[in-house]
């Protein structure tokens, strides 16, 4: 038996459900998801069925209970082997799951949900098809700016940003980029190229219709944030996928092994500030 719990932003949920399922199959159902809430309260408990088009099961009182009792042992350093998931016979999996092992079939896992687009994202979405090289630019800032955060995360800079559009201007100059961002204004001011649309916020659409927009390009510029980088695996386009190699300012976390070979690593410094 083996309990996920399901926690964090859109992100991470993406990598635990993919787990989740893979679980399933090679225990033959005997697998529970368990919502972690404080922690996606924090996320304003946005769940990935908003934009995904996939059925999360309910998780049974006795399983609630027993992860309670198994997170109460955790605190006390007590029998180990119940949460510690590097065990092949763990009960509990809490960790954020990312690694390309637990993602080979996202693509069947996750079929986007038909949501209706506001006319902004209709017409942005036209642009993108109709673009000869459309390329998605993820900026991330957000809560990577709380003073908690940023020492660690760090935020990638128009530095990084700059040579990895230099990098695909090099071998399709006629490439149209489309910046995404939780902070358009900056993105707007500091990320001046040419040839770029700088998508805005729009209160009619909710992430994931940000999410299947930037799939649909053709190359992909990712900010060190797993929203990017969902936004570059689930496109159906074999195009350039950059991401910055240094994913956590934090010099004692290990960057994930959710990269695939052909995909290129910049090894830009992160900022820590919020300049």
């Amino acid at each position: 038996m083996k309990i996920v719990c399901l926690k964090g932003g859109l992100g991470n949920q993406l990598f635990e459900y993919c787990r989740y399922r893979q679980l399933q199959q090679q225990h033959r159902g005997r697998t529970y998801l368990y919502y972690d809430l404080r922690r996606l309260k924090s996320h304003g408990r946005a769940l990935l069925t908003e934009g995904f088009d996939v059925a999360l099961p309910s998780t049974p009182f006795w399983i609630q209970m027993l992860v309670v009792g198994i997170k109460l042992l955790r605190e006390l350093h007590l029998f180990s082997r119940l949460y510690d998931d590097l065990r092949d016979d763990c009960l509990l999996i809490d960790d954020y799951s990312q690694d390309r092992r637990f993602i080979v079939d996202a693509h069947r896992l996750l079929p986007f949900r038909k949501l209706p687009l506001s006319p902004y994202a209709q017409d942005l979405e036209q642009q993108i098809l109709a673009a000869t090289d459309s390329v998605a630019v993820h900026v991330r800032r957000g809560d990577y700016l709380h003073p908690s955060n940023l020492p660690h995360f760090g935020l990638c800079t128009v530095d990084y940003y700059q040579e990895a559009v230099s990098h695909i201007r090099r071998k399709h100059p006629d490439a149209t980029f489309f910046v995404f961002s939780d902070d358009a204004t900056w993105a707007a001011q500091h990320l001046t190229f040419d040839r770029t649309v700088y998508v805005r916020p729009h209160p009619d659409d909710c992430d994931t219709i940000d999410l299947r927009l930037m799939s649909l390009c053709h190359h992909h510029i990712m900010a060190n944030s797993t929203f990017s980088f969902w936004g570059a695996w689930l496109s159906p386009h074999q195009g350039i996928n950059i991401y910055p190699s240094r994913w956590f300012a934090d010099p004692m976390w290990h960057v994930p092994d959710i990269f695939p070979s052909h995909w290129m690593g910049l090894d830009t410094p992160l900022g820590t500030s919020a300049r």
